[in-house]
């Protein structure tokens, strides 16, 4: 089945993804301060180079971890969030199972 828009009619509808979008900048964020910190913690008392070079592997490893986490958290929530589809043709911004009565 194909979404359109309950204004427009037209099939130029994409999903939000509010949520997903701001759990996967967070969890970003936030696994790559954990995997520097813990890889530098772990290479402490080392060469300084290899400090630096595991601080930020695992600053790149564990963002792209919480980046995957992220994503999968906040796609559920995306899902009962209100208005959660945006038209592309007039903008309109509607949730899937709802549709507007004084719009058809």
């Amino acid at each position: 089945m194909t979404l359109s828009c309950p204004r427009c009619h037209t099939a130029f509808v994409v999903p939000r993804r509010r949520a997903q979008t701001t759990a996967t900048a967070i969890g970003g964020v936030a696994g790559a301060i954990q995997g520097a910190s813990s890889a530098m913690t772990e290479a402490k008392g080392g060469d300084p180079m290899g400090v630096i070079a595991s601080a930020i592997f695992g600053g790149l490893l564990g963002g792209a971890a919480g980046c995957a986490a992220g994503a999968v958290i906040g796609a559920p929530i995306d899902q009962v969030l209100p208005d959660s589809f945006r038209c592309q043709a007039c903008g309109y911004v509607f949730d899937a199972s709802r549709t507007d009565p004084a719009l058809t």
